[in-house]
């Protein structure tokens, strides 16, 4: 029972409040459902500006990361394409100064030989000459041992006629030697026995006649 009467009085003043405040309420109600009209629309459209804008900014995302990717790919391409054609480079230039060091080496090999050659020929030709020299002097010297050796022969058969012809005139002399002193020997002797005899003669006593 006393359920009854309490909704009796929640109805009743319902109804009161509905006279009182009826009008306002509805009003209150329409200003509610017109501003969260409002606020819904606006709300949906800053939903939609903001999705707008988030598009728009998803789509510059995509198309600076795919311009990004896209410069980021070609520089790499450019940049290996650079390093292979250095590389490229580095290897041509190498080839190259290994022909220029091989053609230099080979060329070396050549004036190395041909001065090897050109050294043999000249030792053979030095040879030659030291051996026609070697001739020469040996030729030279036989003729001047063999000019000497008759010139020693010549000498010494000048110095056996000078020794036989001195000989000669030794013999010769002594034989003039010996006779002049015979010689002056007979003549002394007279010379002597002369002079004995004038001196006897002057030594010998006056007779009367004298």
């Amino acid at each position: 029972m006393a359920g009854s009467n309490d909704n009796k009085d929640i109805v009743s003043m319902n109804q009161v409040r509905d006279l009182l405040f009826g009008t306002q309420l509805r009003d209150i109600d329409a200003r509610f459902q017109r501003q969260e009209t409002r606020f819904q629309r606006e709300v949906n459209d800053a939903k939609e500006a903001l999705k707008a804008r988030l598009d728009s900014l998803e789509n510059f995302m995509r198309s600076e990361t795919a311009s990004l990717l896209h410069r980021v790919n070609t520089e790499a391409a450019e940049r290996d394409a650079a390093l292979k054609a250095e590389q490229r480079e580095r290897i041509e230039a190498f080839n190259t100064l290994a022909g220029n060091i091989s053609a230099a080496e080979q060329a070396f090999e050549r004036r190395i030989a041909a001065l090897s050659n050109t050294l043999d020929n000249a030792e053979q030709e030095i040879r030659k000459l030291v051996q026609a020299e070697t001739n020469s002097l040996n030729n030279m010297i036989d003729e001047k041992y063999a000019a000497a050796l008759n010139a020693i022969s010549e000498t010494a058969s000048q110095i056996r006629h000078d020794m036989v012809y001195r000989s000669t005139l030794s013999s010769m002399f002594t034989a003039m030697a010996v006779k002049l002193s015979n010689q002056w020997s007979t003549d002394l002797m007279e010379v002597t026995i002369g002079e004995n005899s004038d001196n006897q003669a002057e030594h010998q006593p006056l007779t009367n006649d004298e």
